[in-house]
C-alpha cells in the first residue's frame, strides 16, 4: 500500500429635471395602506437559471448519514437552477448499470454517486464522453478511468481523530468502540483517526473495533455493542456504519452510554426524527460535508476551474470534515476538553499537525497490528 500525500468546494444614479415657468403647485400624497400602482415594484423575481440536469445516484435516502449529506448538497444545487433526479438503488449491486443507463437516456448532464458504483462508472463513462460523472468518497489514491469523471476523497481519518478524544474524555470504563458497516480501505481511515484520536487524550484507553456486516442493519449493530459492553466493558460507540448506526443509539439509551455519530450531525437528524430520545446519547458526530462539497465542486464546474479526471482530497482545512460543536456537546463534555480538541483541530488545519491515515501503513499485516494494539 503506497503512502499518500494530500491533494486537495445597484447602486443607482437620481436625475433633477427643471421646468421652465411657475412651477405647478404640489399634489398632496394621498393616505392609503396599500401602495399605489406606479411605487410599485413591476420587476418579477428572479427566475433561477436553468444549468442542466443532475441525478443523483444513492443507495438510500432516509440514513440520516452521508446519504443524507449529499441530498442536501443536491437539494441546493436545484435551488441554484439544476433540474435533479434522485434514483436510489436499494444496494442492488446487479442493477446498478442499469440505473446509470437510466440516467443517461434520462437526460442526465452530470450523474453524482458514491463510491460503491465506482466500477459501474469506470465501465459505462468512457462511452458517454458528453456526460459528466462525480463520484464522491473515493480513496485519496483512486485515478479516474477516464476524464469525464471527477472524484472527491475526504480525510475523514483527521475528523475521526477529534471525536475518538472526545470518547476517551468520557468514557468511565477505560473502554470504548469503533463499529462500522463494513471493511474498506475508505472505512478503515475513520478507525485509524479515531484510535489516535483517543490515544492522543488517553493512551491508557482501550479501542476494540468491531463490524457489522451491513450498512442498514440496526438490530446486528445492537446486538454488536450488547457484546462489547458485556465483554469487553465498552461505554463509549462511535458508528461508522450508515443505517446501521441507528441500533448503537437504541443500546445506548438503554444501557446508559454515549455515542458518536457519523457523517451528518446525527444530533439534530434524531431530535427532530420520530425518536427523539436517541439523540440524547449522541455527544457529537464526526462531519463528512458531503453536501458542501457537491456545491464546491459545481461551482468549480461553473467557474471553469474543476480538473476533470483527477481526484480531490479534502479535510479539515475545507471543511469537508469536521465534528459537531453544538449546545448539548458543550453542555456534556468538559469545558476544558471542548477548548483543547478546538486548538487541536485548528493546529490541524494550519498544518502544524497531521493525523495518521490507513493509508500511511505498509500493508493490511501492519494495520492489524496497529488495532491489536489498541486493544490491549
Amino acid at each position: 500500500m503506497k503512502k499518500l500525500t494530500a491533494l486537495f468546494l445597484a447602486g443607482a444614479m437620481a436625475l433633477s429635471l427643471a421646468a421652465c415657468g411657475k412651477p405647478a403647485e404640489p399634489t398632496p400624497t394621498p393616505q392609503t395602506s396599500q401602495p399605489s400602482a406606479e411605487n410599485t415594484d413591476p420587476t418579477p423575481a428572479p427566475v433561477p437559471e436553468e444549468k442542466g440536469k443532475i441525478t443523483y445516484i444513492i443507495g438510500f435516502l432516509g440514513d440520516k448519514s452521508m446519504n443524507d449529506s449529499g441530498y442536501v448538497g443536491i437539494q441546493t444545487l436545484e435551488s441554484q437552477g439544476y433540474e435533479v433526479q434522485v434514483i436510489e438503488t436499494n444496494s442492488q449491486a446487479d442493477k446498478y448499470a442499469d440505473y446509470v443507463y437510466d440516467a443517461i437516456d434520462g437526460g442526465a448532464d452530470y450523474i453524482v454517486t458514491s463510491s460503491g458504483l465506482d466500477e459501474t462508472v469506470a465501465q459505462i463513462a468512457p462511452e458517454y464522453k458528453d456526460v459528466k460523472f462525480i463520484l464522491f468518497d473515493m480513496t485519496a489514491d483512486y485515478v479516474p478511468s477516464s476524464d469525464n469523471i471527477f472524484a472527491l476523497s475526504y480525510a475523514q481519518n483527521e475528523g475521526s481523530f477529534l471525536v475518538g478524544m472526545v470518547a476517551a474524555a468520557m468514557t468511565k470504563s477505560g473502554v470504548v468502540a469503533v463499529n462500522v458497516g463494513k471493511d474498506s480501505p475508505t472505512i478503515n481511515d475513520f478507525v485509524v483517526g479515531f484510535v489516535e484520536g483517543v490515544n492522543a487524550y488517553n493512551p491508557e484507553t482501550k479501542v476494540v473495533k468491531g463490524v457489522v456486516g451491513s450498512w442498514s442493519d440496526p438490530a446486528a449493530m445492537k446486538t454488536l455493542c450488547e457484546t462489547q459492553y458485556r465483554d469487553q466493558k465498552a461505554d463509549v460507540f462511535y458508528q461508522v456504519a450508515g443505517g446501521s448506526g441507528a441500533g448503537a443509539f437504541e443500546f445506548a439509551v438503554e444501557n446508559d452510554c454515549w455515542c458518536i455519530g457519523v457523517d451528518s450531525d446525527q444530533y439534530t437528524a434524531f431530535a427532530e426524527s420520530e425518536n427523539p430520545e436517541l439523540a440524547e446519547v449522541i455527544v457529537t458526530s464526526m462531519l463528512k460535508e458531503v453536501g458542501n462539497s457537491l456545491v464546491n465542486t459545481f461551482a468549480s464546474i461553473e467557474d471553469g476551474s474543476i480538473q476533470w479526471g483527477t481526484t480531490l482530497l479534502a479535510g479539515l482545512a475545507d471543511n469537508a470534515v469536521g465534528y459537531v460543536d453544538n449546545d448539548f456537546f458543550r453542555a456534556t463534555v468538559p469545558a476544558d476538553v471542548v477548548e483543547n480538541i478546538s486548538s487541536i483541530a485548528a493546529k490541524v488545519v494550519s498544518g502544524e499537525m497531521s493525523v495518521k491515515s490507513y493509508f500511511d501503513f505498509a500493508d493490511e499485516t501492519e494495520f492489524n497490528t496497529f488495532l491489536q494494539e489498541a486493544g490491549k
